[in-house]
């Protein structure tokens, strides 16, 4: 059962920023209280939710060990305000007190519910405290345990914490400040993109800067590095091996697991990730999360990643600047390219690609399927608006589903599709890098596909006779699935096939104007 709950670290530092010894500065004996309620509250809501579990064996499970997961969130907040910089061995060295600390107390909290409530069902002393885990807490506390037993089989979770740390105003778990400011995405708040600043590089500024704090939030990042001291390090400018180590050190501590994630710049290394995870396999961590800038559309954005990206920051707008700057280009009289039929989930489509002087401007699409057409326009409004094509493939081929049919090209590749956007996709990428494109098999990043050589013009297809007429008269060899994607067995996509069942993954056949599963009985409308 996930039962979380997370302390906000920041609240205990007595006095942020202030040049105290570090221990002298958090207040231990709010944390001693704080981490006791935690883990009783933790285990009511164990008590709570046990009648509301929908299967018998999740009741179970759950009153047999009754596990609950004491976390933090906001270290990163905690370490600056105590001025000490992330990836320091100072700041490692504190986080593992610190975390032993909660360890310790939250075990103690436990003994005590086990006294008062009994323990957990599964309890048994000898194998419970031969665990490696526990060899390290006080004799005085194991003792208690054998006389005692305890109320939770494991106390403690660092869980990412990213909702609830976004709204008390700190850092997400034990993860370091990601930035001075950073663009963030939010349509539960009907903002699309609006910038945040880190509310404790704001206290600093007001409280110890001699200077106004620039409003706008380019010159707000580029004058905090130069005016707030070095503890003020975000999450792209630290040793990411340090990073490792802090999780490390806290995952000792930490009976159920750790949630962590190592930010990299865009620049970094496939041997450099390599490193990083051998140093977490080194030092026992049980998981470790990187990611590298630009690696996917995220949620979070730096100043210096939405200024690459042509982003504006949510400054007061007027009329004139909110009116649009982008217009597409208009189509010329002529344009010339190529048709290609494509199979999809929902039946075949013919997609045209068209290109003008300027390189590939239109997608038209037919198709019974009227989204089909919606696709193929904007991807037309888009094209001629100057985006890239490499851009336009990517976010098509996005649009995924549970089904699957199969593609065969003209020089016989085959490639699996599970939506209308991703056939578009292929035949935008087979026009512009030929009919080997594979985006099934190496996902089409905008940033890694070459950049394309203007040649969508109309071929001349070579036509045998022998291959229509094995193929039922379609000019096209039957195309079979050997392993392509969806299972091992072998299956001839005849003229009827319109897709693969969700369900069972047998063929779906056109009848009574529905794709229907012979196998199975699923019917898609």
């Amino acid at each position: 059962n996930c039962c979380l709950g997370s302390l906000n670290l920041l609240t205990f530092v007595q006095q942020p920023f202030a040049q105290l010894p570090i221990e002298q500065n958090v207040d231990w004996a709010q944390l001693r209280r704080a981490v006791r309620a935690g883990i009783r509250f933790l285990d009511d809501v164990v008590a709570y939710a046990d009648p509301l579990f929908p299967l018998e064996a999740q009741r179970n499970a759950a009153r047999r060990t009754r596990r609950v997961g004491l976390g933090v969130t906001g270290l990163g907040d905690m370490l600056i305000a105590l001025r000490l910089r992330y990836d320091t061995e100072e700041a490692i060295g504190f986080a593992g007190r610190l975390m032993e600390f909660i360890k310790i107390e939250s075990y103690r909290a436990s003994v005590d519910l086990a006294r008062e409530k009994g323990s957990f069902s599964a309890f048994e002393a000898e194998p419970h405290l031969a665990q490696e885990f526990l060899h390290e807490l006080p004799s005085d506390l194991r003792e208690q345990i054998a006389r005692s037993g305890l109320r939770n089989a494991a106390t403690m979770t660092v869980p990412p914490v990213g909702s609830g740390a976004a709204l008390a105003g700190v850092t997400s778990g034990i993860e370091p400040m990601f930035a001075l400011a950073y663009l963030r995405r939010s349509e539960s708040l009907s903002q699309e993109r609006f910038w945040v600043l880190h509310p404790l590089a704001v206290r600093y500024w007001k409280e110890f800067v001699q200077k106004p704090m620039p409003t706008d939030t380019d010159r707000f990042v580029e004058e905090a590095h130069a005016e707030l001291p070095d503890f003020f390090v975000t999450a792209h400018e630290m040793d990411p091996l340090r990073r490792v180590r802090m999780q490390a050190a806290i995952s000792k501590h930490v009976d159920n697991a750790v949630s962590s994630t190592i930010n990299l710049p865009r620049d970094t290394t496939v041997e450099q990730v390599g490193q990083l995870y051998f140093e977490a396999w080194r030092y026992g961590l049980k998981g470790v999360t990187i990611y590298r800038e630009g690696s996917r559309e995220g949620i979070l954005i730096t100043v210096q990643e939405a200024k690459s990206a042509s982003f504006t920051a949510s400054q007061p707008t007027t009329p004139q600047t909110q009116r649009r700057v982008t217009s597409p280009r208009p189509r010329p009289k002529v344009t010339a390219g190529r048709t290609e039929r494509v199979e999809t989930p929902r039946g075949r489509i013919y997609v045209v690609v068209n290109e003008d002087e300027r390189g590939v401007c239109e997608v038209f699409v037919h198709s019974f399927d009227v989204e089909a057409e919606a696709c193929g326009r904007l991807a037309s409004l888009a094209l001629r608006a100057g985006v890239d094509p490499r851009e336009v493939i990517e976010q098509l081929w996005r649009v995924q589903s549970k089904e699957v049919a199969f593609d065969r090209s003209s020089n016989g590749t085959v490639v699996r599709v599970t939506t209308i956007a991703q056939a578009i996709a292929l035949a935008l990428g087979r026009a512009l890098y030929g009919d080997d494109f594979r985006p099934d098999k190496e996902f089409p990043r905008a940033d890694a596909l070459p950049v394309p050589a203007a040649r969508v013009r109309q071929e001349a297809l070579k036509f045998d006779p022998e291959k229509a007429v094995a193929a039922g008269g379609n000019g096209e060899p039957a195309v079979t699935a050997n392993g392509e994607g969806n299972g091992d067995v072998e299956r001839v996509m005849h003229l009827e096939f319109v897709g693969i069942c969700p369900d069972c993954g047998e063929s779906l056949v056109h009848e009574n104007g529905c794709a229907n599963c012979r196998s199975c009985g699923y019917a898609r409308c």
